[in-house]
């Protein structure tokens, strides 16, 4: 009997004690709605990192299981900077030095931002799953080829070229996600570009020196664009994370 009314004693102490105890938090799952997106490096315009960058960031939001709106800001920069080598012979105890500039066959820099705004919907609802869809998009670049020959003798020669661009388009997106963690999920996609816009400037500016005497000429031409295609892997190809939360 006192074992019983122990044990009847031990069970109602511990039925309060879980009565007061607070309830335990839901486990926190993230979330499809709401995620982070960050565009990699496009490897078919910029293979190397230490030439250029390429890349972006934006929100993706979620409608449903199966579609989502996705904002994005991509920013793009490379670099080819003219290189002097020198040259250095010994003929009859004489030591003579000469430079060379080696000009880049292309424009020596570049910087490109792109704000746009697509809407994405997933063809199955699997981890790894094919998605389509399309958007609008404002893009801004600019090339310049700015370099200063000085390596002959009484002779300078600088060129400062630079051609800006403004364009508006619309594309069409087919791509696919790979949901490899809760939280975590890749994407490689690819977007055919119709560009609706697009007005250019491009301005030229060469001044050589020579004996004292300087010649310049430069010039500045205009000119617009409206409804071009552009399918290369170099400007539709993107590949990127989002993080959702």
């Amino acid at each position: 009997m006192r074992l019983t009314l122990s044990a009847l004693s031990l069970f109602a102490v511990t039925a309060f004690a879980q009565a007061d105890a607070p309830p335990a938090p839901p486990a926190v799952e993230p979330s499809t709605k709401f995620g982070i997106v960050f565009n990699l490096q496009n490897i078919f315009q910029n293979p190397g990192l230490l030439s250029g960058f390429q890349g972006g960031i934006g929100v993706q939001f979620g409608i449903n299981e199966r579609m989502s709106i996705r904002p994005t800001l991509s920013m793009s920069r490379s670099s080819n900077t003219p290189a002097v080598t020198e040259t250095t012979t010994v003929a009859n105890g004489m030591t003579v030095t000469t430079k060379s500039l080696t000009r880049p066959q292309g424009p020596t820099s570049t910087f490109g931002l792109t704000l746009g705004g697509d809407f994405l919907y997933r063809l199955l609802e699997t981890a790894l799953a094919p998605y389509a869809g399309g958007g609008l998009f404002v893009n801004y670049t600019s090339q310049a080829r700015v370099f200063k020959d000085d390596t002959m003798m009484d002779q300078v020669t600088s060129v400062n070229d630079l051609t800006t661009a403004f364009s508006l388009g619309m594309r069409g997106i087919l791509g696919v996600t790979w949901r490899v963690h809760p939280n975590f999920s890749l994407f490689a996609e690819y977007s055919l570009n119709i560009l609706i816009f697009s007005s250019q400037t491009a301005s030229t500016s060469t001044e050589r020196t020579a004996m004292g005497e300087t010649t310049s000429v430069k010039s500045s031409t205009p000119s617009s664009k409206v409804f071009e295609f552009s399918t290369g892997l170099s400007q539709g190809a993107a590949l990127g994370v989002v993080v959702y939360f």
